[in-house]
């Protein structure tokens, strides 16, 4: 697997994962009934969500170029959306959990296909 792919997939599930979280819903489900995020951490939380979600295409794209790259990215994106859904559903904690090591390691992951 192409590492640039393995780091589209993970920044797609922690940008969807951070868009999800600027949700009353969600973020209730993680920090306790009752709880929702401020409006400058939703904000802050859907800036990092599309961010995600943007650099997932860059990924994509720089992994199999222009002519599939889109199409790679609608599946990564499926993939991920599918796997927060159930992550989501019936352990919402994990999924931020899963999230934010998603991000490190798509970092790392990136880090080592530009070397």
């Amino acid at each position: 697997m192409n590492v640039l792919i393995l780091a589209g997939a993970l920044l797609a599930y922690g940008g969807l994962a951070a868009n999800s979280i600027s949700l009353d819903r969600h973020y209730a489900d993680i920090h306790g009934r009752g709880a929702e995020p401020a409006p400058r951490q939703r904000r802050l939380y859907r800036a990092f969500g599309w961010a995600g979600i943007l650099l997932s295409l860059a990924a994509c794209v720089g992994a199999q170029g222009w002519h599939t790259g889109p199409v790679l990215w609608c599946g990564v994106l499926t993939a991920a959306a599918i796997v927060l859904t159930l992550l989501l559903q019936y352990a919402p904690r994990k999924a931020l959990v899963l999230a934010w090591i998603a991000g490190a390691v798509a970092l790392l992951a990136t880090a080592a296909a530009l070397i």
